[in-house]
């Protein structure tokens, strides 16, 4: 069940140290201490937490798994798991910095395309393309700049004097795709825009009352205010862009008022009651006009709704994991475009995306057979026994989907569609 890698040959780092099986291990084995997302990633797909990457010789590797499992691969691909120079790294560590962590904030030391020339965080990124890099690059300089003004990054491009940008505000990317010299499109991503009720906030306990929600709310309607109609109304427990077998009959999220009046009557709150939506600034433009049509919509049930914005996305998941909001407004992608992984990912307890305190005794039991080599019919089974609990409980409420945008100079080619939104620079194209 284990896996063996040949590394790249001649591959160097910016600092000019060639690419060993000893920066593997070293990369695992630092990231698997230093981080309880990596830990909870490898533990889903098998791999050994004590024992990673065996280093067979100096350019090949083991990857060592408990068992084997489909998302052992997969699960390599997220940036957790990028493998650094370690003879730099340690060459930087120290008594007051045992990992170098606060010589890495502000250095690359990856065997990656380019080198880090400048960082100001939130404001500026500089890369400069590696000498070292073993293929040609289309871009010797990238110049990554936070500009608020969706109207100024679309001028700036207009002009040439941008290459590409991204998060536009939805009124902007329809703009975009009406203007001469860019390409502008949405690409299929996991990302889902989703209501999260915290289930300490007593009413949102009972799951006729979190079925009500769901109810009540029109996703089409959230669509058109908030994104342009350019999001798709989430009709299932998981992204319609992860493919589910056949024979897996997703649950179907409905819009009925009446019936979302009824259910909260027998759950006891007939006249309704008062709670607070919290949601992220980080998010983008679209999350002001999602909580204002949620608050029309519950209005329309009884239910009073204030929200208010947050610095960001670490503040609004502390809010919900300690319970201080009763809901949150959240945007969420898993990087892998799996649906056992999706539901692994978001609600076993303990998953770090698991941010509302979930918890199924009956899909925790499921969580060895969702992430192993199973018999496919074991494995489809588990997945559609999974799916319904998902369903059925509503631990979050799926709003819609959210495209990734891709905005560029007409001629540059290269972007694609990923689990989550990216841009690999090195495959671009002029």
């Amino acid at each position: 069940g284990d896996y063996v890698f040949d590394l790249r040959r001649g591959v160097r780092s910016a600092y000019g140290h060639s690419l060993t099986a000893a920066d593997v291990s070293f990369s695992f084995r630092r990231e698997l201490a230093g981080s309880a997302t990596a830990r909870f990633l490898a533990g889903l797909a098998g791999i050994e937490l004590g024992d990673p990457i065996t280093a067979i010789s100096a350019s090949r590797v083991r990857l060592n798994v408990a068992a084997p499992s489909p998302l052992a691969p997969a699960v390599l691909g997220d940036f957790r798991f990028g493998v650094l120079d370690s003879r730099e790294v340690r060459s930087h560590e120290s008594a007051a910095d045992p990992s170098a962590r606060a010589w890495l904030s502000g250095h690359l030391a990856s065997y990656g395309a380019y080198e880090l020339s400048q960082f100001k965080p939130a404001r500026k990124l500089l890369l400069t393309a590696s000498p070292h890099f073993w293929t040609r690059l289309a871009f010797s300089h990238l110049a990554i700049e936070a500009v608020p003004s969706a109207t100024l990054r679309l001028q700036d491009l207009a002009a040439a004097a941008a290459s590409h940008t991204s998060d536009l505000d939805w009124t902007s990317l329809a703009t975009a795709e009406r203007t001469s010299g860019i390409s502008a499109t949405t690409l299929p991503s996991t990302a889902v825009s989703t209501l999260v009720p915290n289930e300490r906030f007593r009413p949102f306990a009972s799951v006729l009352v979190r079925r009500a929600l769901s109810l009540a709310l029109d996703r089409a309607a959230i669509s058109r205010a908030a994104f342009a109609g350019y999001a798709k109304p989430a009709r299932h427990p998981v992204a319609s862009t992860i493919a589910l077998a056949p024979a897996i009959g997703a649950p179907t999220y409905a819009h009925d008022v009446v019936l979302a009046r009824r259910l909260l009557a027998r759950a006891g709150y007939s006249h309704g009651f008062s709670f607070g939506l919290a949601y992220s600034a980080a998010d983008g433009p679209a999350s002001p006009a999602e909580a204002a049509v949620i608050g029309r919509e519950l209005r329309a049930i009884g239910l009073r709704v204030s929200a208010r914005a947050v610095a960001s996305n670490a503040v609004l998941a502390r809010l919900a994991r300690t319970g201080a909001a009763a809901a949150v407004l959240e945007t969420a992608a898993v990087p892998i475009a799996s649906a056992s992984f999706a539901i692994a990912a978001s609600y076993l307890r303990g998953s770090p995306a698991n941010i509302e305190d979930y918890g199924s005794a009956a899909l925790d039991a499921l969580a060895a057979t969702l992430t192993a080599s199973a018999p496919e019919a074991a494995v489809t089974a588990a997945l559609a026994r999974a799916v319904a609990i998902v369903g059925a409980s509503y631990p979050v409420i799926p709003l819609v989907e959210v495209p990734a945008q891709s905005v560029t100079l007409a001629g540059i080619t290269g972007y694609a569609a990923y689990a989550t939104q990216a841009t690999y620079y090195d495959l671009l194209r002029r």
